[in-house]
């Protein structure tokens, strides 16, 4: 990752799939990985994720992510809850973009451990997602 004083955007429809450590989990989804679609968003304290549902209607917003840190370091950091009440995973992601075909890529990492640490050579949950389209689904309006 190369220092730039510009900011990510992460605004956009983002489809992929994820794993824990490449093997199968009690989901079932076998070694290729479990289907995963956010629309993200900007929001108050970085990007939300708003999870799409299987007919790709929005859901709850499940994924958030810190705006990008200063110092060159491109990485947003977050929380990632895959299933309401479940333990949360504490991620990092990053935005790349794949040189032939120009596709912006979406990769996160993570654990439940309330400390991800970064240096491990492998993580209890993998994604990599890629860019699809504008995000059509919206934050929730507050209500007071």
């Amino acid at each position: 990752m190369q220092p730039n004083s510009e900011p990510v955007s992460l605004a956009g429809r983002w489809i992929g799939t994820y794993g824990h450590g490449g093997f199968s989990d009690e989901r079932g989804c076998g070694t290729e990985g479990c289907k995963l679609a956010y629309d993200m968003v900007a929001c108050k304290d970085g990007w939300c994720g708003i999870a799409l549902k299987a007919d790709m209607s929005c859901g709850d917003v499940s994924l958030h992510l810190t705006t990008d840190a200063p110092g060159g370091n491109r990485a947003f950091d977050g929380k990632l809850e895959l299933t309401k009440g479940a333990a949360p995973f504490f991620v990092q992601a990053w935005r790349s973009t794949k040189e032939e075909s120009r596709e912006a890529q979406l990769h996160l990492v993570g654990s439940t451990e309330p400390k991800l640490l970064v240096f491990r050579r492998s993580f209890p949950f993998e994604a990599r997602l890629t860019r699809n389209s504008d995000a059509m689904c919206r934050l929730p309006r507050a209500t007071s």
